[in-house]
C-alpha cells in the first residue's frame, strides 16, 4: 500500500462495532464496559443548587459519566445521563445553568454548560474556558466508544458538530475555542488534530503549538509545523521525526511516513540514521515516494543494495 493512499489522514480511529455475534469468549466491548466504573469517584455537590434541580443534580452525579444519546452494545432506549441532560435543559434557566457550571462535579458542569450553550451561543466562549480550567478528566460514553477525556473535550465537540461543514474556518466561536484547545496538553489526538486542520494560527500562538510538539511531543503539533512553518524550526521538526522513526512502539506503516517527512528536508547528515531505519524495514522498497526522495539526502541503490 502506498503512502499517499494510508496518509490521507493521519490518525485513524478504530470502532469496535455494537452489534457483533455471541461468541463464546467476552468480546473486547464487554469488557470495557464491565471495567468502566465511574460511580466510585463521584462527587456530589449541591450547594447552591435550586430545589426543583436538586433531583436532577444528584441524578447526573450519581451515574457519573458524560453520555451522549447514543447508547451502547444491548442497550435499549435513551442512556441515563442524556435523559438527565434533558431533564436540566428543559427545567434550568440560563442563569441557574450558568451557576450549575462551577459544580464541583464535572460531569454535571459539562451538562450545564451544554444546555446554556445550546440555549443561547453567546455563552460557548466563556464557559469553555471555565471547563477549560478543570484539570481532571470525566468518563465519556458515546455508544460503544468508552475513555476519559477533559471535559471541554465534549462541550467542544456538540459545538464542532453543530456547524456545517462551510462554517468551520470562518466561525468565531469555533476559532476561539480551537486557540484555547492549544493549551491542553495532554487533549485526545482528534481533538487537537482537528484544531490544527480548522485554520492558520497567528506567530503568537505558533510557539505554544511549537510547545506541544517539541516539549510534550503531540504529533498533530509536529505535522502541524511541517506543514506551514517547516523552514522556521527544520532542526527541532527532524529531531522529532528521527524520534518517531527509532520509536519501535510505532508501526511501519506510520514510521515510513515520518521517514518520507524526514526525507523531505534533503538533509545528508541524516543518511546514516537512515541506512539503519531501511535496513531493518523490509517493505520500504514498496514506497515509491521514499525510494524517489532517497538521492537527495546522499543515498544511492549501493548503499543500501
Amino acid at each position: 500500500m502506498k503512502l499517499s493512499g494510508i496518509f490521507g489522514a493521519v490518525f485513524i480511529v478504530f470502532l469496535f462495532s455494537c452489534h457483533k455475534k455471541e461468541e463464546k469468549e467476552p468480546v473486547l466491548s464487554d469488557l470495557l464496559i464491565e471495567d468502566f466504573d465511574c460511580t466510585k469517584d463521584a462527587v456530589f455537590d449541591t450547594l447552591n443548587v435550586p430545589h426543583h434541580l436538586l433531583k436532577i443534580v444528584k441524578d447526573i452525579s450519581s451515574l457519573n459519566v458524560y453520555e451522549t444519546d447514543q447508547g451502547g452494545k444491548g442497550s435499549i432506549g435513551t442512556p441515563a445521563n442524556f435523559k438527565n441532560f434533558q431533564k436540566l435543559y428543559n427545567n434550568a434557566s440560563e442563569q441557574e445553568l450558568l451557576s450549575l457550571t462551577n459544580n464541583k462535579n464535572s460531569v454535571v458542569a459539562v451538562y450545564a454548560a451544554i444546555g446554556l450553550s445550546e440555549k443561547n451561543n453567546k455563552y460557548i466562549v466563556p464557559v469553555f474556558q471555565k471547563i477549560l480550567n478543570r484539570k481532571e478528566t470525566i468518563p465519556i460514553q458515546n455508544g460503544c466508544l468508552l475513555s476519559d477525556d477533559h471535559p471541554a473535550e465534549p462541550l467542544y465537540w456538540k459545538y464542532y458538530n453543530q456547524l456545517k461543514p462551510e462554517e468551520l474556518k470562518s466561525d468565531q466561536y469555533l476559532k476561539q475555542l480551537d486557540s484555547m484547545l492549544l493549551f491542553i496538553p495532554d487533549s485526545s489526538e482528534l481533538i487537537l488534530t482537528t484544531a490544527l486542520r480548522n485554520r492558520t494560527y497567528s506567530d503568537g500562538l505558533n510557539k505554544q503549538i511549537a510547545k506541544l510538539a517539541f516539549e510534550n511531543h503531540r504529533t498533530p503539533a509536529l505535522l502541524y509545523l511541517n506543514s506551514w512553518h517547516k523552514k522556521d524550526y527544520a532542526d527541532p521538526l527532524q529531531k522529532e521525526f528521527i524520534r518517531l522513526i527509532e520509536n519501535n512502539s510505532i508501526d511501519n506503516e506510520h514510521r515510513r511516513y515520518y521517514l518520507s517527512i524526514l526525507l523531505s528536508f534533503n538533509n545528508k547528515e541524516n543518511k546514516k540514521i537512515i541506512l539503519n531505519y531501511i535496513s531493518k524495514d523490509s517493505q520500504w522498497k514498496e514506497e515509491d515516494l521514499i525510494i524517489s526522495q532517497l538521492e537527495n539526502s546522499g543515498i544511492t541503490s549501493e548503499d543500501y543494495n
